[in-house]
């Protein structure tokens, strides 16, 4: 696996607007954009935007960002990337 990017992403979230991580790694065959906050992992995403994993352990501030509102804002980076 190889880092490729990391870039920080601002969402607009109820409480005011909260800075995310997106991380970018090529596992070889698949290249994945993981999403932090915190330091803590939430989810993975593909770079069609389809959701790979989510951390449905994380706290519940955590998992407004996957609502498909906040998600898609991650997609809109993912594909301006390529």
């Amino acid at each position: 696996m190889e880092n490729l990017m990391t870039e920080s992403v601002m969402i607009n979230m109820s409480g005011g607007a909260e800075e995310y991580i997106l991380q970018e790694k090529d596992h070889g065959d698949l290249v994945v954009y993981d999403v932090y906050h915190n330091d803590h992992y939430l989810l993975t995403l593909a770079r069609d935007g389809s959701i790979l994993f989510m951390n449905f352990n994380a706290d519940e501030k955590d998992k407004e960002i996957f609502r498909l509102s906040h998600l898609n804002q991650f997609v809109e980076k993912i594909q301006a990337v390529e």
